[in-house]
């Protein structure tokens, strides 16, 4: 019915990517072009690599029903807390 979208598996990894993407550019603006982070961009990048840490585990864990499940909460978690800092 869905065979469209791609397995768990690679989207666990494709937000590994993402995640880890946006660290690249954090760290070039920061190295690259001298601008100074933050106190809330610090805390927002220890969110992202939190997720993606989160993302890391669950590519190469490969879980099933109840573990996408608690994956799931675990990034609900981690994401809700990156947004409650930057709120």
């Amino acid at each position: 019915m869905l065979n469209w979208l791609p397995s768990r598996r690679a989207g666990y990894f494709l937000g590994f990517t993402i995640c880890a993407a946006l660290m690249s550019y954090a760290f070039y603006l920061q190295y690259a072009l001298d601008l100074e982070p933050c106190p809330l961009c610090m805390f927002q990048r220890v969110a992202v690599v939190a997720m993606g840490v989160v993302f890391l585990i669950a590519t190469l864990h490969g879980p099933q029903r109840m573990g996408v499940w608690i994956y799931g909460a675990v990034q609900l978690v981690v994401g809700g807390a990156g947004v409650g800092l930057a709120l």
